[in-house]
């Protein structure tokens, strides 16, 4: 079979390399050895890093500078710059570039996107669900997004061609491309991905000083996503805000109809409550 002499994608930018960011660009290395890597960072000291541990192949604190020649860029920042990246990314690559992110919250960086025509027709928004309590690119792994759900949220005027290349760019990371509306998207992570991490959050602050010493292994289990980056969380709470606080009132409801439960006498229903939600973890595994 003859090879394709013009692969594609052949440079691709990426806007933010941290665990995700770094992530993406160690599947794309592992995958397909021949493309270039460009990726934005802070500073001279942390572009020499990326670029000796192999994770880029260029690197720049200008956004113009990595996203130029780019046949793809993935916007990798904390959620609440992503459209104005995206934008600007736009204004620099050619007109049959692929534009994509990986942000936990979609609504407000799809409908800011969908108010500039040459960049909502490049691009598709995207979230891996990888990832981990730890951040920065010394963490990022090549396998980090294998076999995980990587959510597609295009806009109603988005491409139908434009979807297919971003459904085969993310396949190429080794993850499982699903689409959905960037609502229903931001009202499903509320549910298991938001409120979970404010209640880890709230079960680390839980103990009282002199109960510290005595935590176990299943506090450290509930409690590991609250070691996430406050400032990430602070944005991603402040996009996803409506979603959020609804989950919390359904969460709020839970609570109430446990805290009856153990007001009872008859331990019957308490056992059957959590009995389903075992069978309910189980189910989701």
């Amino acid at each position: 079979m003859q090879q394709d002499v013009n692969p594609w994608p052949q440079r691709i930018g990426i806007l933010g390399v941290g665990l995700l960011g770094g992530s993406a660009a160690l599947a794309f290395r592992r995958r397909c050895p021949q493309i270039e890597l460009a990726g934005l960072t802070r500073s001279t000291t942390t572009a020499k890093r990326l670029i000796e541990a192999g994770i880029v192949d260029h690197a720049s604190q200008s956004v113009d500078e990595v996203c130029r020649g780019c046949d793809a860029v993935i916007v990798a920042t904390p959620v609440d710059r992503i459209a104005s990246l995206v934008v600007r990314a736009a204004e620099i690559t050619g007109a049959d570039c692929l534009i994509t992110d990986v942000g936990s919250t979609k609504a407000k960086i799809v409908n800011a996107i969908g108010e500039h025509p040459q960049a909502e027709i490049k691009f598709v928004g995207a979230h891996p669900i990888a990832g981990s309590e730890k951040t920065g690119a010394e963490h990022a792994t090549a396998d980090l997004m294998d076999g995980k759900p990587i959510i597609l949220t295009p806009s109603p005027r988005t491409p139908p061609e434009q979807l297919q290349r971003a459904a085969s760019f993310w396949e190429l990371t080794g993850g499982r491309i699903k689409q959905m509306s960037a609502q229903d998207h931001d009202t499903h992570l509320a549910s298991v991905s938001h409120v979970p991490h404010l209640v880890s959050a709230l079960v680390a602050k839980l103990p009282a000083h002199d109960a510290r010493p005595l935590v176990g292994s299943g506090w450290q289990d509930i409690t590991r996503v609250a070691a996430g980056d406050p400032e990430m969380w602070t944005a991603i709470c402040q996009e996803n805000r409506e979603a959020i606080l609804d989950e919390l009132e359904r969460f709020s409801k839970e609570l109430d109809q446990l805290r009856q439960l153990l007001g009872r006498p008859d331990s019957d229903q308490l056992t059957a409550w959590l009995a389903e939600a075992k069978q309910l973890k189980h189910q989701s595994m």
